[in-house]
């Protein structure tokens, strides 16, 4: 079964790595350790690093930046907070230090087969879920400053005006 959802990741990534397999190694724990039934809305996750990982994330686990339910907070680390936001159940899965003496392909079925103990440290998440509620993203506002559209969570108040996260930065 993993070998077969790396194999659909790796159609999306355009290629197959050991980062890809962390990524699809990591989701499949999730959804197993969470006990996730049905794959929807409900489900989040937060990556602590930019990397391959994400993208065997987004085949398996179901987040995707497109339905707002993967975030990228980088830490440059090699973690992963997964939630179930209709259970309330969460997951931080961190990824050990692999063996140094495998090739590209032994890595890789390393992190896709080895007891799960050894590819990833659990932990309690780091991070608080957003709430799951529809049309959390907001009302789109037009900067004052720029005329860009912003939605709304990413608005401040900068000089008693409301303006987009670029124009209150600059």
């Amino acid at each position: 079964m993993i070998h077969e959802l790396f194999r659909k990741a790796g159609e999306l990534h355009g290629h197959y790595c050991p980062g890809l397999a962390t990524g699809v190694r990591a989701a499949a724990e999730a959804l197993r350790i969470l006990e996730v039934e049905k794959k929807g809305h409900a489900l989040y996750c937060i990556a602590e690093n930019r990397a391959c990982y994400q993208d065997g994330i987004q085949m398996i686990f179901g987040t995707t930046l497109g339905n707002g339910n993967l975030e990228l907070r980088p830490r440059g680390k090699s973690a992963f907070n997964f939630y179930d936001r209709s259970t309330g159940k969460s997951v931080r899965l961190v990824a050990r230090d692999k063996p140094k003496d495998m090739s590209r392909e032994e890595l890789t079925e390393y992190i896709l087969t080895a007891p799960l103990e050894a590819v990833f440290d659990q932990t309690p998440v780091r991070f608080e879920a957003p709430e799951d509620k529809p049309g959390r993203r907001g009302s789109p506002r037009i900067c004052p400053r720029c005329g860009e559209k912003c939605s709304e969570p990413f608005l401040r108040v900068s000089d008693g005006e409301i303006v987009c996260l670029d124009c209150a930065e600059a």
